[in-house]
């Protein structure tokens, strides 16, 4: 087994550590624990596995340019013309490459069948871990490569200019030193060569490719149950994080709401308070103005005549017997007379000039049924007979 654990360091990854761990055929989780604990990965750290699983098979081919699900769908039904026999329960993982200038966008399909991952997962689980992603190496091949010799995984064949090939006996790593040096830091110093790490080199150089985080979805192999569980507990801290915001939220709101509420209510209370005295006070207004209005016309009275109840009785000598007053009504402009009389024809026009103080101002008669004449009168004060 073999182990790197990459950080990165400005615009490259670099490899700080890296080690190897000889597997017990009677233990062989030992030799996971061992490599992991050598490398020092924390929780955090993503890990991958690379290599080749039992029955597993690997072919590219040239597509269009779909969206990830599409293109499984559309690889589900490839697969029948890609190989000869569709491993039973099979789960396939694939890599599409930028677009050339026809158009066309190389895949990379990885198909093993559902029994393959037995294996890993006892191993995971006898070593008390978990992987984020099984990888294939050769997902990371690309146009333009050079020939890829996989002598651990496959002693017998290599892939060169996208085609399996019969693989030479001592395989040539030169070419692909100088690529893994420009694209990655490699230790300078100690026992590292990139022939003992190349599958885990070709595997990262597939997790650093700018557009692996969207092709993610269609390199899932591994079944959730060997996935690490922080994505999971990150989910709910994130959701009992949103939680939190929108309770504070809420509660922040109901707080303005309830502030708001009482303002709003001690406005109105106030609006209506005020609506109160303004009532109160103009009705006191109105009340001081009716009494200074009656206070001014008593006070611009005249004394009055000592003479009126002669006068008065005057009046009422020259009304004939069948001639009654029924209501009178004195004031300094004038006197008001009513009058209820048996007689049909009674002429007072006649009868009032014989009074010197008084002038017919206003006389109306109205006849009440057969018997009664209703008379209403308004004399007023003769300006020239007082002269």
């Amino acid at each position: 087994m073999r182990g790197c654990l990459f950080r990165r360091r400005g615009a490259q990854y670099s490899i700080i550590r890296h080690g190897v761990e000889t597997v017990d055929s009677n233990d062989p989780a030992q030799a996971w624990k061992h490599l992991l604990r050598q490398l020092g990965r924390g929780r955090e750290c993503p890990l991958f596995l690379t290599g080749a699983l039992p029955k597993g098979i690997f072919f590219r081919f040239d597509s269009i340019e779909l969206p990830p699900r599409a293109r499984r769908e559309a690889l589900e039904m490839e697969l029948s013309q890609r190989i000869l026999t569709i491993p039973e329960n099979h789960r396939l993982q694939f890599y599409a490459g930028a677009a050339d200038a026809e158009g066309n966008v190389p895949v990379n399909v990885y198909v093993i069948p559902g029994s393959s991952l037995e294996h890993p997962a006892a191993m995971l689980t006898q070593a008390g871990g978990r992987a984020d992603e099984f990888l294939y190496p050769l997902l990371a091949w690309r146009a333009g490569d050079p020939p890829v010799d996989l002598a651990r995984l496959d002693p017998e064949f290599g892939f060169a200019d996208g085609e399996w090939r019969p693989s030479p006996q001592n395989p040539d790593y030169g070419p692909w030193i100088r690529r893994f040096q420009s694209e990655f830091k490699l230790p300078v110093e100690g026992d590292f060569r990139v022939e003992d790490y190349f599958e885990c080199l070709l595997a990262a150089r597939l997790v650093v490719q700018p557009g692996f985080r969207q092709a993610e979805r269609g390199l899932r192999l591994l079944p959730d149950q060997m996935r690490p569980r922080r994505y999971r507990n990150q989910l709910r801290i994130t959701a009992l994080l949103v939680i939190l915001l929108a309770a504070v939220y809420i509660w922040s709101a109901a707080g303005g709401i309830r502030e708001n509420y009482l303002a709003h209510r001690a406005a109105v209370a106030e609006r209506d308070r005020i609506k109160r005295e303004n009532t109160t006070l103009t009705s006191k207004l109105k009340a001081s103005e009716k009494e200074q209005r009656e206070l001014a016309r008593v006070v611009n009275l005249k004394a009055g005549e000592p003479e009126v109840i002669e006068k008065l009785a005057m009046l009422t000598e020259l009304l004939p017997s069948n001639a009654m007053v029924s209501s009178l009504r004195w004031s300094e402009s004038s006197v008001d007379l009513m009058i209820q009389s048996e007689a049909e024809n009674l002429d007072l026009p006649s009868l009032l000039r014989r009074v010197p103080y008084w002038k017919v101002g206003q006389l109306q008669q109205r006849r009440m049924g057969d018997t009664v004449t209703m008379i209403t009168l308004k004399l007023v004060p003769n300006e020239e007979a007082e002269k």
